[in-house]
């Protein structure tokens, strides 16, 4: 019995050893870089926190993962096979945000004495394009397509009221909000702008047409009175952008790709960023651990689930994931800080508590740094004040201290209908979140007091208390206002202007790991592979439709998913607020 057992042992080390040595081959033949390759870097479809690569390259190709590009992009700038970056902006669909950062990363490449080059299919289409400009613009040049348009159109936020809708249907919103500024309720409750409504998107769009302004200014080494006014002149040409030194060359895709194989007399060999691996990296060498826990979507309980209305990547924060997340980068003893990378325009608080904690004992024994992606506001916010060190990108959407909530009372719309209801109740607020009836003055005082101002009570200290400021101090920079992250900075709701690289590298340093040392990263949650996720009936989904198409129908899409909800009730944490760039 025992030398069968033996012999079965044996038999699997054997069939362990094979595999490892089968698949450290195949690395090393697929990846045998001639020096002097070029690595492309194409930007195509959405824009998203996390993809997964493998030998093969990304699983989907119509998506361009943040922390693939990062991957390749650090490990190809020190890789002395890798001679330039050849990036092609096709059609990316990115939040300003993202954009600065895939910028920060292609300037970085070219400051390791790397030539860059890019090539933009068009700069919007009969719409905006500052974002995919922004993005090309980083390189040392940046050519376009001849029919290419030159949208450079400045930033707008539009706003709809649907509360003539509502009345027309006869569905009275019975909502509340605590904030000058917390006016995600006003698509059901007013028919136009409110005065701190236009003063928060005024200033926002203020924000963000400066950083676009001075990004571009400096990638192309013009005054930014320039570009202002070239701003207010667009949609112009290609031919004319190449004139005003937007542009440096007019050329087809296939033309760029031929002159980047030949580019300065010299033949280069070209490596797809999603399937290259940077030079010396080892299958068995073991670094230190860090952990990335991706929180991305509208905060939820329970699970994480396919979302394709109101959350970043079509996928739902669910609580149930994070606490597991959080637990394994917890309790295990090899991981020695965490980075939580957060995407999220907020969504429910009590979820967003139960995450709040889990980072919190996780903070308890080890460092965990915040690294804001495109939104960390309201409830996004809300599950980053634990952290040590809190990051932002210049263009991040954040804050949005406040809380608002309510329900709808649908009882005028099923009487138009011919639907009466009645109830029989055993409590003086038993009907309270009833459907079909609004607020009593008692239940909405009620309302506001002790659901409402309780929980923004305890937001203002809980940020007060992470952030070492006195609850008056927040109180001033909160009211659910929203702000980019360079506005944050100087209202102490965020340490520092940084990218994921650099919140990584904070994490390395409060975990005493040598700055130029290597890490290896281990992405949580964890994804279940596709048998797992049929015997769980577990299915994410990603959707292809494009945000910039749904972007005009949001508000419709707000105001349906809440009257679906359970009872009619608006979420108590969420920022909707999406401006088109």
């Amino acid at each position: 019995m025992l030398k069968r057992f033996l012999r079965r042992i044996f038999k699997l080390l054997i069939f362990a050893i094979a595999i490892i040595v089968i698949v450290a081959l195949t690395r090393f033949f697929a990846h045998r870089y001639r020096p002097g390759s070029v690595l492309v870097l194409k930007l195509d479809g959405p824009v998203m926190e996390r993809g997964s690569y493998s030998i093969t390259g990304l699983a989907q190709s119509r998506y361009t993962a943040l922390n693939v590009v990062r991957r390749a992009l650090r490990g190809a700038e020190t890789d002395p096979r890798i001679a330039g970056l050849a990036v092609k902006v096709i059609d990316p669909d990115m939040e300003l945000a993202q954009a600065q950062e895939l910028s920060n990363l292609i300037t970085e490449f070219g400051r390791h004495g790397k030539w860059t080059t890019a090539y933009l299919e068009t700069a919007g289409e009969s719409g905006f394009g500052n974002l995919p400009y922004l993005v090309a613009s980083a390189a040392s040049e940046v050519s376009m397509m001849p029919q290419g348009e030159m949208n450079l159109l400045g930033v707008s936020i539009r706003e709809v009221f649907a509360r003539g809708l509502l009345d027309r249907w006869k569905i009275k919103p019975d909502l509340y909000a605590i904030g000058k500024y917390k006016d995600a309720g006003n698509i059901f409750t007013e028919k136009g702008y409110t005065a701190p409504q236009y003063e928060q998107d005024d200033a926002l769009a203020s924000a963000m047409f400066e950083q676009i302004v001075d990004e571009a200014a400096r990638h192309r080494h013009l005054a930014t009175e320039t570009i202002r006014a070239l701003i207010d002149r667009a949609p112009i040409s290609a031919k004319e952008a190449v004139r005003v030194r937007l542009l440096d060359r007019l050329e087809y895709e296939d033309q760029f790709t031929e002159r980047v194989r030949n580019y300065r007399g010299e033949h280069h060999d070209l490596i797809d960023y999603d399937s290259y691996v940077p030079a010396g990296q080892s299958l068995l060498a073991t670094y230190p651990k860090i952990a990335v826990v991706y929180g991305t979507g509208a905060i939820q309980r329970g699970e994480s689930s396919y979302d394709p209305l109101l959350s970043p990547e079509s996928n739902s924060m669910g609580a149930d994931d994070m606490t597991e997340a959080f637990k394994k980068a917890r309790e295990d003893p090899s991981i020695r800080a965490v980075v939580f990378r957060i995407n999220s325009p907020g969504g429910s608080v009590i979820a967003s508590e139960l995450i709040r904690r889990q980072v919190e004992l996780c903070s308890k024994k080890k460092p965990v740094v915040i690294s804001m992606s495109s939104y960390a506001a309201s409830g996004g916010y809300w599950i980053a004040t634990p952290g040590a060190r809190i990051f932002a990108d210049p263009g991040t959407i954040t804050g949005s201290i406040g809380v608002l909530g309510g329900k709808f009372d649908f009882s005028g719309s099923a009487q138009a209908l011919g639907i009466t209801t009645a109830a029989v109740t055993k409590g003086k607020n038993a009907g309270m979140f009833d459907p079909f009836s609004s607020f009593t003055p008692s239940q909405a005082e009620l309302f506001n007091q002790q659901i409402l101002g309780d929980t923004y009570q305890y937001f203002l200290r809980l940020v007060a208390e992470s952030r070492h400021l006195s609850i008056a101090q927040v109180n001033d920079v909160a009211q659910g206002r929203v702000w980019t992250g360079a506005e944050a900075v100087q209202r102490k709701l965020v340490d520092k202007i940084g990218d994921f690289d650099d919140a990584l590298t904070e994490a390395k340093v409060l975990a005493k790991i040598g700055p130029t040392e290597q890490v290896q990263i281990v992405e949580l949650p964890g994804r279940p592979n596709l048998l797992s996720r049929l015997l769980t009936g577990r299915i994410y989904g990603q959707t292809q439709q494009s945000a910039a198409l749904l972007r005009p129908l949001e508000p419709l899409l707000l105001l349906s998913r809440a009257m679906l909800a359970d009872h009619g009730a608006l979420g108590r944490a969420y920022c909707p607020l999406v401006p088109l760039l």
